[in-house]
C-alpha cells in the first residue's frame, strides 16, 4: 500500500529496489522440505522507496556493459530514442542495437513509445523507445564522462544538421543546433563557430515565429558564445543581429540587467543608422517597461530623426501644431479611399520606412501616457507614413492607434470601431503574434468601450493575453490585466474573484518587471481590500488614505510617466469614497482625476470619473457652496447623453441616473420615480450588478427622504442584496448599520424578520416561509433579462436562495420532450448552463417526478421521496432515499414551456406547502421570460443571417461589377 500510494517515478524506483532488495535476501532454499523462506527484517532493513536514485543506479548497474553503453548513448539523443539513430551513433549494426534495447525495456529502463507496446521483431528498423521517467533518463545520461558527452552531442549535432539540409524542417533545425551547442566547446575553427552562431540565429528567429519566446532566447545566446574573437569585424551582420535579437528575448523575459548589457555592445558596435535605431527602438522598450517615458520619447525622437521621419519640438503648442497638421492630412488620405481597400495597400520593402514605423509603434504607449498631442501625431503620421511610401509590416498598428485618437479626441466612436475592427483583421492576415496581442488590447481597451458591451473587451483582453504569453510581449500583456482588472470591477463582478485574479497579474508584472502596471494593479488590488473589508462599514468612515498610498507612491504618482497611473489610482477612489459616503473625498479625487483625462475620453474608466462627478455633485449631504455649477453639470450629463446614444449597452443606466439624481434635486419627484426605475432596469439587464445596487440604493435614499419608508425598504434591500453579490462586504454593512429598520426582510405577513450582517440575507426562515417581495423583485429581473444563459442562472439563484434548495435543475419543453439547461447546486456553490441533455439521459434527478408534474402540470411537494409510492421505483429516489423535493411546471399560455426541479437533503419536510404558491407565480414570470429570451435569439440569429447574406451579395454584386468592368475594357480594346 505504501509503494502504491507514491508518484508513477517513485512507484518505479521503489519497485526496482523492492526487485533488488528480494533478490538479496530470499537465497534460503530448504530442499529437504521443498520452500523457500526470507528474512523479514533483512528485507525492511534494505528496503529505500525514497532513494530513488540509488535503486535506479543498481538497475542500470544489472545491464550488461553494452547495453548500459547503448543506454547512455541513447540518453544523449534524448527522452525519446530510436534504435536506427543510436545504431548510426554507436557504429553498430541494427540488430546488436536491437537486442541491447531489448535488454533495457527487460529491465524496466526503457519502454515502448507505442501506445499498445507489443513486442516488436528486434530486427525492426522503426523501433522506438522512452525511457520510463526523467529520473531513469538523467541516470543513464550522467553515466558518460562529461567530455565524451559533449563529444556525443557534436556527433549528434552533425548527423542531425546533415538531416535537416534534407528535410527542411524546423524540427530536424532545432535538434541540430541544441546538440551542436551542447558540444560547442570542442568546435574550434573559426569558420564552423560562425556556422553554428549562423545556426543560431536562424533557429532563434523561427521559434519566436512560433510563439516560444524562451527557447528563441536560448538559441540566440547560445549563438553569441558560439561567435569567434572578432566577430563584429568579421561578419558584422550576424553578431548585430544576435545581440539585437537576445536583447529582445531578455527584456521580453523580465531580464533587464541582460537587456541593457546587450544594448550597449549594440550602441558601441552600430555602422549605420538602420542599426542604430534599431538599437534606440529596443531601449525604448526598457525604458517603458521601467516607467521612464521621457527617457523613451527622447530617444525616440534621437532615433526617428536618424531616418529622417523628425517628431515636433517639445512643448505643448508645437506638439499640438504638430498633430493638428498630421491629423489633418490623415483624414485627407483617408477620406480619399475606402477603407476595406486599407487591406489591399501595397508593401514597401524600404528598411528605413519599415524601421521608422516600428519606432513609432514603440512609441505609441509612451506619448499616450503624457503628451496627447504627441501620442495623436504619432498615430497620424503612422497613418500617413503607411499610405505614402507602402505598408511596413507593423502599419496595422498605426491604424488602430489612429481608431484610438478618433474616439479619444474627436468622438467619432463609429468610425474609430470601423477602423480598428480593420486593422484588426489587417493583423491578423499578418501571422504576428505580436500585433495580435496589441491590436487586441488597444481596440478592447480605447475602441470597443463605446461601441460594444464591456464583455466584449474582456474577450479582446483574454485573446491578447494569450497572443502576447506567446509573443513574450509582456508590456502589452501586462496592460491587458491592468485593463481586465477595471472592466470587471466596472460590471461588478465578484469582488472576491476579481482580487484573486489581481493577485496572479500582480505576480506576471513583479515578474516582468513591469513598473507601471505593477503599480495600476496595486491600487487596483487596495480599492478591492477596501471594499471587502469586514471591519469596515462606519456610517461615515471615510477610506483608510493608508490602505490607498505610501510616501513613495504619492512620489511616484506625481511624476509625469505615471500619470495614467495617477488617474487610476484617483479614479478608484473617488468611487469608493462616493460608495462609502465621504462625498467631500470624492469631490476631490474626482477633480484630481479628471486633472489626469488628457486629450479627452480614451477608456472605460475615465468615463467613470464624470458619472461620479456627476453624482457626487448631485448629492444632497454636499454643501450647496461645493456642488457645481449648472453649467458644468449640463455639460458632464451631455457627455453621459452621447455615450448613451452611442452604446446604451455600457452607458444608458448611467445616464439615466444622473438625470433621475437631477430630477430629484430639481423637486420632479414623478420624473425621478420613473428614471430610477428606467436605470435600475438598464443596468440590469445589461449585468452591471454594483451600478444596479447603486441605482436602487439612491432611489431608495429619494423615496425615504419623501416619507414612503415601505418602498424605500424595498429598494434599500434590492441595493444591499445587490452590494452582496458584489461581494463589497464594506458596504453590505454600512447599509445594514446606518438602514437597519430598512435591510430587514419582510415576510408574507409584512413582519420584519431579522436584518442580515454582511452577506445576503436568506429568504427562508426557520420554518420555510418565502419572502414575497423576494419573489416580486425577482420577477421583476427576470422580465428584463434576454440573454438566455444569464436568464437560467438568475432564475436558479433566484430559487436556491429564496427556498433554500441545495440543488435546483431546469429543464425546457420542446419538440414533446424534456431537457436539462441549467443546473445550480448551493455546496459547493456551481452554476452550469449547456449543453441540453435529454431528460432520459441526465442523472441525478427524479425523472419520475418531472415527468408526472410536466404530464399534470401540477407541482409535488415531497417531504421525503422514498415515502411516496408514486414515485417509489424511481431508480434515483432509491438510490437518494429521503430527499425532500420541490417541483412545478413552468407555463405560457397554457402551453408547458419547462419543468423546476429543487431538493435538498438536509431535512425531511423541507419544502412547505406554503412555498408552492410563490414559487409557481415566480415559475410563470421565468416562462414568460424564457419565451422572450428565445425569441430574442432567434431575432438575433436571424438578423445575423440577414446581414451574412447582404454582405455576401453585396460582394457578388461587386465582384459582377469588376467582371463586367474587365469584359467592357477588353472590347473597347479589340475594338
Amino acid at each position: 500500500m505504501k509503494l502504491l500510494c507514491k508518484p508513477a517515478d517513485e512507484r518505479y524506483a521503489g519497485a526496482q529496489a523492492l526487485k533488488v532488495d528480494v533478490e538479496a535476501c530470499l537465497r534460503r532454499w530448504d530442499a529437504r522440505a521443498g520452500t523457500v523462506s526470507w528474512d523479514l527484517g533483512a528485507l525492511a532493513e534494505a528496503q529505500r522507496l525514497d532513494d530513488g536514485a540509488s535503486s535506479t543506479q543498481r538497475t542500470l548497474d544489472r545491464l550488461s556493459p553494452a547495453a548500459r553503453r547503448a543506454v547512455a548513448l541513447g540518453a544523449c539523443i534524448g527522452h525519446e530514442l530510436d534504435a536506427a539513430t543510436l545504431s548510426q551513433l554507436a557504429e553498430q549494426p541494427q540488430a546488436e542495437v536491437n537486442a541491447l534495447l531489448r535488454e533495457a525495456e527487460s529491465a524496466g529502463i526503457l519502454t515502448p513509445q507505442r501506445d499498445d507496446a507489443a513486442p516488436e521483431p528486434l530486427d525492426d528498423d522503426a523501433l522506438r523507445l522512452r525511457f520510463l521517467h526523467d529520473g531513469v533518463h538523467q541516470a543513464a545520461y550522467a553515466a558518460l564522462p562529461d567530455a565524451e558527452r559533449r563529444a556525443v552531442h557534436l556527433r549528434l549535432g552533425r548527423m542531425a544538421e546533415a538531416r535537416s539540409q534534407r528535410q527542411r524542417s524546423d524540427e530536424a533545425l532545432f535538434e541540430a543546433a541544441q546538440h551542436l551547442n551542447l558540444g560547442a566547446t570542442l568546435i574550434v575553427e573559426p569558420r564552423e563557430r560562425a556556422e553554428l552562431a549562423a545556426m543560431n540565429l536562424t533557429a532563434g528567429r523561427k521559434a519566436k515565429e512560433r510563439g516560444a519566446p524562451p527557447a528563441a532566447a536560448d538559441f540566440f545566446e547560445a549563438g553569441i558564445s558560439a561567435l569567434p574573437d572578432g566577430c563584429f569585424k568579421e561578419d558584422h551582420e550576424l553578431a548585430f543581429s544576435l545581440h539585437a535579437e537576445a536583447a529582445e528575448c531578455a527584456h521580453l523575459a523580465g531580464q533587464i540587467e541582460r537587456a541593457e548589457a546587450l544594448l550597449e555592445v549594440l550602441a558601441a558596435e552600430a555602422r549605420s543608422d538602420l542599426e542604430r535605431a534599431r538599437a534606440h527602438e529596443l531601449r525604448i522598450t526598457v525604458h517603458t517597461t521601467r516607467g521612464q517615458i521621457e527617457k523613451a520619447l527622447a530617444l525616440g525622437k534621437t532615433a526617428l530623426a536618424l531616418l529622417g521621419v523628425p517628431l515636433p519640438e517639445d512643448g505643448a503648442a508645437a506638439r499640438k501644431a504638430a498633430a493638428d497638421a498630421e491629423l489633418a492630412a490623415a483624414r485627407t488620405a483617408l477620406g480619399a479611399r475606402r477603407l476595406r481597400d486599407l487591406l489591399d495597400e501595397p508593401e514597401t520593402s524600404d528598411a528605413r520606412t519599415r524601421a521608422a514605423l516600428r519606432l513609432l509603434m514603440s512609441l505609441t504607449l509612451p506619448a499616450a501616457l503624457v503628451s496627447p498631442p504627441l501620442f495623436a501625431f504619432i498615430a497620424a503620421r503612422q497613418v500617413n507614413l503607411s499610405l505614402e511610401r507602402g505598408h511596413g509590416g507593423v502599419s496595422a498598428y498605426g491604424y488602430m492607434a489612429y481608431a484610438w485618437v478618433a474616439a479619444r479626441a474627436f468622438r467619432r466612436y463609429d468610425e474609430a470601431y470601423e477602423l480598428g475592427e480593420l486593422a484588426l483583421e489587417m493583423g491578423d492576415r499578418s501571422g504576428q503574434h505580436e500585433l495580435s496581442c496589441r491590436l487586441r488590447l488597444l481596440l478592447g481597451a480605447h475602441v470597443s468601450p463605446f461601441a460594444k458591451h464591456l464583455l466584449s473587451s474582456l474577450d479582446l483582453f483574454k485573446e491578447a493575453h494569450e497572443a502576447g504569453i506567446r509573443a513574450g510581449d509582456l508590456t502589452y500583456v501586462a496592460q491587458a490585466c491592468v485593463h481586465t482588472a477595471l472592466v470587471r470591477f466596472g460590471l461588478g463582478d465578484e469582488c472576491e474573484a476579481v482580487r484573486d485574479e489581481v493577485d496572479g497579474f500582480l505576480a506576471m508584472a513583479r515578474g516582468a518587471r513591469e513598473e507601471l502596471a505593477v503599480a495600476a494593479l496595486t491600487s487596483a488590488r487596495r480599492a478591492l481590500d477596501e471594499l471587502m473589508d469586514p471591519s469596515r462599514g462606519g456610517i461615515s468612515r471615510a477610506p483608510d488614505s493608508r490602505a490607498f498610498h505610501d510616501a513613495a507612491q504619492e512620489e511616484r504618482l506625481a511624476a509625469p510617466s505615471y500619470s495614467a497611473v495617477a488617474l487610476i489610482h484617483c479614479a478608484l477612489r473617488q468611487q469608493l469614497c462616493f460608495l462609502l459616503e465621504d462625498y467631500e473625498g470624492a469631490l476631490r479625487m474626482g477633480s484630481l482625476a479628471e486633472a489626469k483625462v488628457q486629450g479627452g475620453v480614451g477608456d472605460h474608466l475615465a468615463t467613470e470619473v464624470f458619472f461620479y462627478a456627476c453624482l457626487t455633485q448631485l448629492s444632497p449631504a454636499l454643501s450647496r457652496g461645493r456642488q457645481l455649477s449648472a453649467v458644468s453639470l449640463a455639460s458632464y450629463r451631455d457627455r453621459l447623453s452621447a455615450w448613451a446614444d452611442q452604446c446604451p449597452d455600457n452607458y444608458r443606466h448611467k445616464h439615466l441616473l444622473v438625470r433621475a439624481e437631477s430630477a430629484r434635486a430639481a423637486g420632479e419627484e414623478l420624473a425621478a420615480m420613473k428614471l430610477y426605475d428606467q436605470a435600475i432596469e438598464a443596468a440590469k439587464v445589461n449585468g452591471f450588478v454594483r451600478d444596479e445596487a447603486l441605482a436602487s440604493e439612491l432611489c431608495a435614499k429619494f423615496h425615504l427622504a419623501s416619507g414612503r419608508e415601505r418602498i424605500a425598504h424595498v429598494y434599500m434591500m434590492d441595493a444591499h442584496e445587490g452590494y452582496a453579490r458584489w461581494g463589497a462586504t464594506a458596504k453590505v454593512r454600512q447599509l445594514s448599520r446606518k438602514y437597519p429598520h430598512l435591510v430587514a426582510r419582510m415576510g408574507i405577513l409584512g413582519q420584519p424578520s431579522r436584518p442580515a450582517e454582511g452577506s445576503i440575507p436568506p429568504s427562508v426562515d426557520r420554518g420555510g416561509a418565502l419572502d414575497a417581495m423576494a419573489v416580486l423583485r425577482a420577477s421583476r429581473a427576470l422580465s428584463g433579462e434576454l440573454v438566455l444563459e444569464r436568464l437560467f442562472e438568475r432564475l436558479l439563484r433566484v430559487l436556491s436562495e429564496s427556498t433554500g434548495a441545495r440543488r435546483a435543475v431546469l429543464l425546457l419543453a420542446g419538440d414533446g420532450a424534456l431537457t436539462v439547461e441549467a443546473e445550480r447546486t448551493s455546496d459547493p456553490e456551481v452554476v452550469r448552463v449547456g449543453p441540453s441533455t435529454p431528460l432520459e439521459e441526465a442523472a441525478g434527478l427524479a425523472a419520475s417526478v418531472v415527468q408526472h408534474v410536466a404530464e399534470t402540470q401540477q407541482p409535488v411537494v415531497l417531504g421525503s421521496a422514498a415515502t411516496d409510492e408514486r414515485f417509489a421505483e424511481d431508480p434515483y429516489v432509491i438510490e437518494a432515499g429521503g430527499k425532500s423535493i420541490l417541483c412545478l411546471a413552468m407555463t405560457h399560455q397554457g402551453r408547458l414551456a419547462g419543468v423546476i426541479y429543487m431538493e435538498n437533503d438536509a431535512t425531511a419536510g423541507y419544502f412547505r406547502a406554503g412555498q408552492v404558491e410563490l414559487c409557481g407565480l415566480l415559475a410563470s414570470h421565468a416562462a414568460v421570460a424564457v419565451n422572450n429570451a428565445l425569441r430574442y435569439r432567434e431575432a438575433q440569429s436571424a438578423s445575423n443571417e440577414l446581414r451574412r447574406a447582404n454582405e455576401a451579395l453585396a460582394a457578388e454584386v461587386e465582384r459582377l461589377t469588376e467582371e463586367l468592368r474587365h469584359a467592357g475594357g477588353r472590347e473597347g480594346h479589340g475594338a
